[in-house]
């Protein structure tokens, strides 16, 4: 009997294991490394590099050389690729827009494993909304695989202005 029981919490143990392979814990973390970006404004202020790490400019509003900003205001579309130290599942993205938000348009995540791109967000720039820094938040099914990078995309024609960006989050599950 106890060599019946043993065996079947060790099977039920490997099945488990199996099932739950991206059932980590609850991670948020912030980017971590520029991969690519389309421009900056300079090589230290606003770099890509202020996108990285914790907001230090959120909650102020206004245009701050400690945020990413492109290396014109509104003559293309532009957009940042950034990366992140550990791989996890994806449920939330945020993004800390500080100057002239709304004019992120789509945001892609890179699948660790492959380095496919998955499109998860795609809708128009909003204009018109009130000059105040905001946290854009993406909320989604929880991704499958495991990411390492976010390429967030703006349309920066359609919002008026320089449109930057302090720092970007994701939250989900990393992998044991």
């Amino acid at each position: 009997m106890q060599k019946t029981l043993l065996l079947l919490v060790i099977f039920l143990l490997q099945s488990c294991s199996e099932v739950d392979e991206f059932k980590g814990i609850k991670f948020r973390q912030y980017a971590d490394f520029v991969i690519d970006y389309s421009s900056q404004y300079s090589a230290t202020s606003w770099s890509a590099n202020r996108a990285l790490g914790k907001e230090n400019v959120f909650p102020e509003y206004g245009d701050n050389s400690n945020a990413w900003a492109s290396s014109t205001a509104n003559n293309q579309r532009e957009y940042l690729v950034l990366g992140f130290d550990t791989v996890q599942t994806v449920h939330t993205i945020e993004i800390y827009e500080t100057y002239n938000p709304g004019a992120v348009d789509s945001i892609f995540l890179r699948k660790a494993e492959t380095d496919e791109w998955i499109r998860v967000y795609s809708k128009p720039a909003v204009t018109g909304l009130t000059p105040e820094s905001r946290i854009f938040s993406v909320y989604m099914m929880e991704t499958t695989f495991l990411i390492d990078a976010i390429r967030i995309s703006l349309n920066c024609p359609e919002v008026d202005g320089y449109n930057e960006i302090d720092a970007v989050a994701i939250s989900g599950q990393r992998s044991n």
